[in-house]
């Protein structure tokens, strides 16, 4: 056990972490080395100093803006940095100073760096890439193998005991709910229904969660998604007709009906994972002799909605919050005599 004070260095370790997230959210959905280059100014170009990237403190001290050029940097590189480091302070406090868990710490707050990524990728450029799904599900299998036995706010049920087993349980649930929804959408409304970087995200969640937790992640993630998308999507949608003058354009051909069945056959048997491991190239290849695309098009309209934020957001708080959820079901299901 730590002492209280100790909480300074979670704050310090997860801003620093959330710098480096702000690198893979702007690189990943470009297809750029999160290596090279070093981290420069989008707008000039010009090489980034160790005083310009100083976690939080360099945002302020520069008022948002490049020590260079002077060009406004975007407030969502002070949010990640900022998000990150909260949650890596209230990790730190419930597992390494109020228990002694490191295991649960190290892997909990890998998986909410990987979910904020997640949040503002998906929110920006309405995909989430695989190496984050894959990073998710790797997490949430190594959570099964290390913490195997280890009492969890689940472990009243049978499934939600930690075990490689139950963690593939998990996904295979995630995965499969999501793959349902999906094709029985694509049936029912003749419209895509299920985006394929979230059946991917749901996969990892169930790893990680295990099954009584993954199903909570994702109510609180249609409930999140309901009011909070519901309302954006009406702003968009007025503020689309206002500026065009006329009703938004109609929505794109949906997927073919058997690539989206193989697609989630893949995704239920872990292919795409492996895939993901190869050189970029080699992927590509891959995906083309079977006839699809290595990453889905996506054509945005006034009311899309993207559902991996709400999807990130519903995890976050199951980590956070698992023992007050994990009552909750625990005492409806005694009361309904489950």
């Amino acid at each position: 056990m730590l002492p209280a004070w100790s909480i300074v260095f979670g704050i310090a370790f997860g801003a620093a972490v959330g710098s480096f997230l702000n690198v893979l959210i702007y690189r990943l959905p470009r297809n750029l080395s999160i290596v090279f280059p070093p981290s420069h100014c989008p707008a000039c170009g010009h090489r980034l100093g160790v005083r310009d990237l100083i976690p939080l403190l360099s945002y302020l001290i520069q008022r948002g803006k490049c020590r260079y050029c002077g060009a406004p940097i975007p407030v969502r590189y002070f949010l990640v940095e900022l998000w990150n480091a909260a949650l890596w302070a209230w990790l730190w406090y419930e597992w390494l100073v109020l228990g002694e868990a490191p295991g649960r710490f190290v892997l909990y707050a890998a998986a909410s760096s990987v979910l904020i990524a997640i949040f503002f990728i998906d929110l920006e450029h309405y995909l989430i890439p695989d190496e984050l799904n894959v990073a998710l599900l790797a997490i949430g299998l190594l959570h099964g193998w290390l913490l195997q036995g280890v009492p969890t706010d689940w472990s009243w049920a049978s499934l939600g005991v930690p075990s490689l087993r139950h963690a593939a349980l998990g996904a295979l649930a995630g995965a499969g709910l999501f793959s349902l929804i999906a094709i029985l959408g694509r049936i029912g409304l003749r419209r895509d229904a299920m985006g394929h970087g979230d059946i991917k995200l749901a996969r990892g969640m169930g790893a990680l969660l295990l099954v009584p937790g993954v199903f909570v992640a994702v109510a609180l993630a249609v409930v999140l998604g309901a009011v909070v998308g519901g309302l954006w999507a009406l702003m968009r949608r007025r503020a689309a007709q206002e500026s065009n003058g006329h009703e938004p354009p109609p929505e794109p051909e949906p997927e073919p009906l058997s690539n989206l069945v193989l697609a989630c056959a893949l995704y239920l048997l872990w292919v795409d994972a492996l895939i993901t491991l190869l050189p970029r190239r080699v992927q590509q290849q891959v995906y083309a002799s079977m006839g699809q695309a290595d990453e889905e098009e996506f054509v945005e309209t006034p009311t899309t909605l993207p559902f991996g934020p709400f999807l990130a957001l519903g995890t976050q708080l199951v980590l956070l919050f698992g023992e007050w959820f994990a009552g909750g079901v625990r005492a409806y299901l005694d009361w309904v005599g489950v």
